[in-house]
């Protein structure tokens, strides 16, 4: 009986996909099928997958490349588990994380969505805190915090399969907070639970997409004007989680663009900002920053101090 389906997007992964599927081969949870699909990689992806054919319930599916939430997609659709897990192919899961979610899952039909904490490493293996103990998410409706902040990680997710089909899935437009649509959408639903555990090691690599902040603080503030413009009732009935949620993700962009040199988008962002909360600490700050930013970034310290990649 299969239990839990754990969906990986691999593109030229070839490095790293062997240490994420070993990973799931020593999980404590029994029945788990894993749903690889093969995004049109052109290396040695698909040998490193083949090898672990006879140690795991393994599907292969090979497709032209179409991005990960096109991938994700079509995972989900085979997914034959009642719950779905996700797996980058450069991440690992720790040996409890699948059971300690299923548990949670089954003891609740409505859970929409399991996360737990993450641990980060690089490229070097070197393993730093936990990522997001620090945001303390409750259990329960985490909507309004999610609302503020994305502190979900894809491959720290569990959902129930229905639930992320009665979602939508992945929106396939996006390349970056593409993910966040979908944990709002799901989080409008159904109730969310965080085991305060890291659970997962997320590889933290520089030059990918999310690891540039401007470009993720933009996509995702577009995911939050549009959760607004769709959700009128609930921005009227919850005004202030609204303002600060706009505040916060206008603030996140601004910074963004004072540590990347771009002074004037840093400017607007940041005075719609202070339209939302007037008496934000930080949004001050960086407006003070960017007003003193003559030409060029921000040093390398001031750049690491703006908001994480969602």
């Amino acid at each position: 009986m299969i239990t839990a389906s754990v969906v990986i997007p691999a593109f030229n992964a070839e490095q790293y996909i062997g240490d994420a599927l070993a990973s799931i081969r020593d999980q404590t949870l029994p029945g788990v099928e894993v749903i690889v699909i093969d995004d049109g990689s052109i290396d040695g992806t698909l040998r490193e997958v083949e090898r672990f054919a006879d140690c795991l319930d393994l599907r292969i599916v090979r497709q032209a490349n179409a991005g990960p939430s096109a991938a994700r997609n079509t995972g989900i659709r085979m997914a034959r588990g009642r719950h779905c897990a996700f797996l980058d192919a450069d991440d690992i899961m720790l040996p409890e994380l699948l059971a300690a979610q299923s548990a949670l899952l089954d003891s609740d039909p409505d859970l929409g969505l399991v996360l737990t904490d993450v641990i980060t490493f690089d490229e070097a293996g070197t393993i730093h805190r936990s990522r997001w103990s620090l945001a303390e998410p409750s259990a329960g409706t985490l909507l309004d915090r999610l609302l503020v902040e994305n502190f979900v990680t894809t491959s720290a997710v569990m959902a129930p399969t229905r639930c992320l089909l009665k979602a939508g899935l992945f929106p396939e437009d996006r390349r970056v907070a593409e993910d966040y649509e979908l944990w709002l959408r799901i989080a409008a639903r159904w109730k969310v639970e965080f085991i305060d555990r890291p659970l997962v090691r997320y590889r933290y690599s520089r030059g990918s997409l999310s690891s540039d902040k401007l470009y993720s603080a933009r996509c995702a503030l577009d995911v939050i004007e549009a959760f607004w413009r769709e959700h009128s009732d609930y921005a009227r009935s919850h005004p202030q989680v609204r303002r600060r949620s706009l505040a916060q993700h206008l603030t996140n962009a601004g910074s963004a663009a004072a540590a990347y040199g771009e002074r004037r988008a840093a400017l607007a962002y940041l005075v719609r900002s202070l339209k939302q909360d007037l008496g934000a600490p930080r949004t001050w700050k960086w407006l003070a920053k960017t007003l003193m930013l003559t030409s060029g970034r921000l040093s390398g310290n001031e750049r690491a101090r703006t908001p994480e990649a969602v």
